[in-house]
C-alpha cells in the first residue's frame, strides 16, 4: 500500500481506562484486548486505511481520504459496542470497551518509517485526548474535507452519520 503525504488525514485511538481494566481484569483483558485489535485492524484496512504505531492499546493511523477516515471510526465504534469483551465480574452494560478517536487532517509526510509532520500529530492527538470512551471527535480541518463526500447526492437527513459543532478549542 502507498502511504498517504502531502495532506494526510489521522485516526488516533484510545482505549479509556484501559490502566484500570488492566489492574483490576489482568487474566481476562488480554483477550479482550485481542477482541479490540481485530475491530481496529478491520475497520482501518476496509476503509484504505493503515496502521503506522501501535502503543499498547493506541492506535496511530493514516488515511489518504477523510472520510474514510471518519467510516473507519464509525465502523470501530458500532463494531465495538455490539462485541462484548468478557470480562469477569462485570455486568454486559459495563464490559465494552470504550475507545475514544480523534480524527485530524493536515500536512505529513512519509519518511518510510514513520510520519514527519509534528503540528499535524500533534494536533490529532490532541483531538483524540480530548474525546471520552464512544466519542469519535474530528477536527475542522478534517470535517471540512469529509463532510460534502459523506453526504453526496443525499440530504443531511437521508444519512446515518451526523455531526455537532462542539465550538472552536485553543
Amino acid at each position: 500500500m502507498n502511504k498517504p503525504t502531502g495532506n494526510v488525514t489521522f485516526l488516533f485511538t484510545d482505549i479509556e481506562g484501559s490502566t484500570r481494566l488492566a489492574q483490576e481484569f489482568p487474566e481476562s483483558l488480554p483477550a479482550a484486548i485481542e477482541k479490540h485489535h481485530a475491530i481496529m485492524h478491520k475497520a482501518i484496512e476496509s476503509n484504505n486505511g493503515f496502521v503506522f504505531e501501535k502503543v499498547g492499546d493506541s492506535f496511530c493511523c493514516a488515511f489518504e481520504k477523510a472520510e474514510e477516515a471518519v467510516k473507519a471510526a464509525i465502523q470501530i465504534q458500532i463494531n465495538l459496542s455490539s462485541d462484548v469483551c468478557e470480562l469477569s465480574g462485570l455486568e454486559r452494560k459495563n464490559c465494552v470497551i470504550k475507545v475514544r478517536i480523534g480524527i485530524h487532517s493536515g500536512n505529513a509526510e512519509w519518511n518510510g518509517n514513520t510520519y514527519m509532520g509534528y503540528i499535524t500529530l500533534a494536533r490529532t492527538a490532541r483531538v483524540m485526548s480530548a474525546a471520552y470512551g464512544e466519542q469519535i471527535l474530528i477536527s475542522n480541518d478534517a470535517y471540512e474535507l469529509c463532510y460534502p463526500k459523506l453526504f453526496f447526492g443525499k440530504e443531511e437527513g437521508e444519512s446515518n452519520i451526523s455531526f455537532r459543532d462542539l465550538g472552536e478549542r485553543g
